[in-house]
């Protein structure tokens, strides 16, 4: 008996390995990519030690102290109108500012595109060279101190954070 139960078992099992498909669906698959903008990789503007004195003369502050930074941008290749917007953590509302070690003093500075258009503080603005095709642009920054706000400030440390804000659609 046990040689017939064996025999009824390997043929049901073999009837299984011939079945065939009783029946099929289908999956649909989507994604989509939205507008998305990115801001990195920022090289800090460093201005350096500032020169207070004109050499050989008696007079203070002789001209304005430059430096130059960068910072990475990429949007979405499509997205529509990409803007930066720059702010800075010690702002009047209206200007970008050092703060001095004292907390009480501020030398104003100003940003530009390197070697081109002002950047209006806190102000949504087109970029030259920032265009969304979904690549990395790396952007210079210029900044500038007028001697005239050198003038008069204590020997200290100064500094400030400039936030950016990378918009897009407006």
């Amino acid at each position: 008996m046990s040689k017939l139960a064996a025999a009824c078992a390997a043929a049901l099992l073999s009837v299984g390995a011939f079945a065939t498909d009783s029946g099929s669906g289908t999956m649909g698959v989507t994604a989509s990519i939205a507008e998305e903008c990115s801001v990195g990789n920022t090289v800090t503007l460093d201005f350096g030690q500032l020169s207070m004195l004109s050499n050989g003369a008696a007079s203070s502050a002789p001209s304005a102290s430059v430096a130059g930074g960068t910072l990475d941008a990429i949007c979405t290749s499509g997205t529509t109108t990409p803007k930066l917007k720059f702010s800075s953590a010690n702002s009047n509302g209206t200007d970008f500012r050092l703060v001095g070690a004292d907390a009480t003093t501020y030398i104003v500075y100003t940003l530009a595109e390197s070697g081109g258009a002002a950047i209006a503080y806190n102000t949504a603005a087109s970029f030259t060279g920032f265009a969304a095709d979904g690549s990395t642009k790396s952007l210079a920054i210029a900044g500038s101190i007028a001697a005239t706000e050198k003038t008069g400030k204590a020997k200290q440390a100064y500094s400030d954070t400039i936030t950016i804000t990378s918009t897009y659609g407006i």
